[in-house]
């Protein structure tokens, strides 16, 4: 590596830790706060229901990667503890739509506390312009990852050093 190239490395494994960090630290505070016993899955399903909702199980499976059955197996267990509820979407009946239920709408208003009171007792310390920085970069960064196909690329340049 070029001596540019190192310092971006070690740039970016500066922020990679600071990142990671504070992650963990957030996830502690949710661990804590939250006293639902539910899976990562689970919580993503959950979370996906409440961004777009209502939302049909292939829908689900599409953004989660994962079969229908699998989803299915979610929403079930889901189901069971009232997190979310199924109904037969009118419009189509093959088609099976999932909401929230009461448990679920619950657990949403939770994690809003939760995300209020991170921003009240760590985000509020910075300047509002630094706040507003750090969203352009990330959003900025975001999109490059996205539009670049970052993971494919990584694949086929392995293959080829690979074949080396």
């Amino acid at each position: 590596m070029i001596k540019d190239e190192e310092h971006l490395y070690r740039l970016v494994q500066e922020i990679d830790e600071a990142v990671y960090s504070m992650d963990s630290h957030f996830i502690k505070i949710h661990q804590e706060l939250l006293t639902d016993d539910l899976t990562p899955k689970q919580m993503i399903l959950i979370d996906f229901v409440n961004k777009n909702s209502p939302v049909t199980i292939g829908q689900i499976a599409s953004y989660m990667n994962i079969t229908s059955s699998a989803v299915g197996q979610l929403v079930s267990k889901l189901e069971e503890q009232h997190y979310v509820f199924r109904s037969i979407n009118p419009e189509n009946r093959r088609e099976i739509i999932v909401q929230l239920g009461t448990t679920g709408v619950e657990y949403v208003e939770r994690e809003e506390e939760i995300k209020r009171f991170i921003i009240s007792k760590y985000y509020s310390k910075l300047e509002l312009n630094e706040i507003v920085q750090l969203k352009e970069i990330i959003q900025k960064l975001s999109k490059i990852v996205l539009e670049e196909g970052l993971i494919e690329e990584f694949q086929v340049t392995k293959k080829r050093s690979d074949k080396e």
